[in-house]
């Protein structure tokens, strides 16, 4: 993240010279806010329009149509913070030497990601269990200890279609990508010298993006012919991962690290980028219409080549154009937009217990399903951003993670 700290999202710590003000650089901060607003939707709307193992049972029907803003949002927004932390690694481990490097990842990383695994995720499963009218009453503790951590036996009710023992990192899984990149990253260094930037400085051309983008079509669609969208496995036995976008995550996040010390981010020919922009934009719309007007089916975890290549442009699209568009605007400057951009991080590790509490305090409310997803999609934004920002970050040890 940008500041004088290190940040698992982005990390502005040493950046180059061409940086704007006080050392920020403000129109990634612009971008990162406008991802984890995505990040708190995508999380608040996915009750409403399908049955996720993750949130709150709903008695009435799904939305129709409404998986394509999963879609979208899937296609682009988490791999775009990917190739932000990858950005800014090399420079911070520069900056800090490989100890240094990996203590502050421990820190800033992993106690989140441990103590949100106490905490925080177990929440989600255990709502789903609990308020699932097929089954019987669960007490939040006898699921944490016999369901989430397996310290007793596997009940007759569990469905069959939910793991046992049901521990997981949820929403926190990125933060456990982010520890292993950064332990990857290290032992690279260990063998490999810094890397000065000289060698193939120019932000990438026209043909090289769109060659990337073929690339990526074939090893997504390659992948998921074994995995479809949305299917998590545990890599390794601990590692948590959808191998659908893996391959778009690890390459944005190299492509990240190695842009890091070319300046590609400052550097980009504007009209470049934009025009990558708009390409982005237009298959999210096209998406948008086709979907929405029931010119198309198809469902969220679609995998033939057609959909993993239309995927993959819009997301290179956006991924390579919304940081030059925040830039040519000049967004990010402001008091409101430091404010924001200070709580990205702790808003994504905090956000989910405040979006199932709506989920479920709206469960009876008398207006259609789609003024509650409204309902929950904003109270959701606005009561994550007024936790982390007024609660969380006036406490002193808070502070220094997040």
């Amino acid at each position: 993240m940008a500041g004088s700290d290190a940040k698992p999202f982005v990390d502005t710590t040493a950046r180059p010279a061409a940086a704007d003000r006080a050392g920020r650089m403000d129109y990634v901060d612009a971008v990162r806010v406008f991802l984890i607003l995505l990040v708190v939707a995508h999380h608040s709307v996915e009750a409403y329009v399908t049955a996720h193992p993750s949130e709150i049972p709903l008695p009435d029907p799904p939305i129709p149509r409404g998986w394509i803003f999963l879609w979208v949002n899937a296609a682009f927004f988490m791999g775009l913070f990917f190739f932000f932390a990858g950005y800014f690694t090399a420079a911070t481990f520069d900056r800090r030497g490989a100890r240094r490097f990996l203590a502050d990842r421990g820190m800033r990383l992993g106690v989140p990601l441990v103590l949100g695994t106490i905490l925080i995720v177990p929440l989600a499963g255990w709502s789903h269990i609990a308020l699932d009218p097929a089954l019987p009453p669960v007490g939040y503790w006898s699921y944490l200890t016999r369901d989430f951590f397996a310290l007793g036996p596997k009940p007759d009710f569990w469905p069959a279609r939910e793991h046992w023992p049901a521990f997981n990192f949820g929403h926190l899984w990125f933060l456990e990508h982010l520890l292993v990149y950064a332990l990857l990253y290290a032992a690279l260094r260990a063998l490999a010298p810094q890397d000065s930037g000289k060698a193939w400085g120019a932000p990438p051309s026209h043909l090289a993006i769109a060659c990337y983008a073929l690339l990526l079509a074939a090893a997504t669609f390659v992948v998921r012919i074994w995995y479809p969208q949305d299917r998590w496995i545990g890599f390794l036995g601990f590692i948590q991962m959808e191998p659908a976008h893996l391959p778009q995550y690890a390459s944005l996040f190299a492509i990240g690290v190695f842009a890091g010390p070319r300046r590609w981010l400052e550097t980009m020919p504007a009209r470049r980028g934009l025009v990558w922009l708009a390409l982005g934009v237009a298959l999210a719309v096209i998406a948008y219409l086709l979907v929405g007007t029931g010119m198309i089916g198809g469902s969220y975890g679609s995998r033939d080549w057609r959909t993993c290549s239309y995927e993959v442009f819009l997301c290179v699209g956006l991924c390579v154009g919304l940081p030059v568009l925040a830039r040519e605007l000049a967004l990010g400057v402001g008091r409101l937009w430091q404010g924001l951009a200070r709580n990205v991080f702790a808003v994504y590790v905090f956000h989910m217990p405040i979006v199932l509490l709506l989920q479920w305090a709206l469960i009876g409310a008398p207006v259609p399903k789609l003024a509650r997803l409204f309902a929950t999609v904003i109270g959701a934004i606005v009561l994550s951003f007024a936790f982390t920002n007024w609660v969380l970050l006036r406490l002193p040890f808070a502070r220094r993670i997040f």
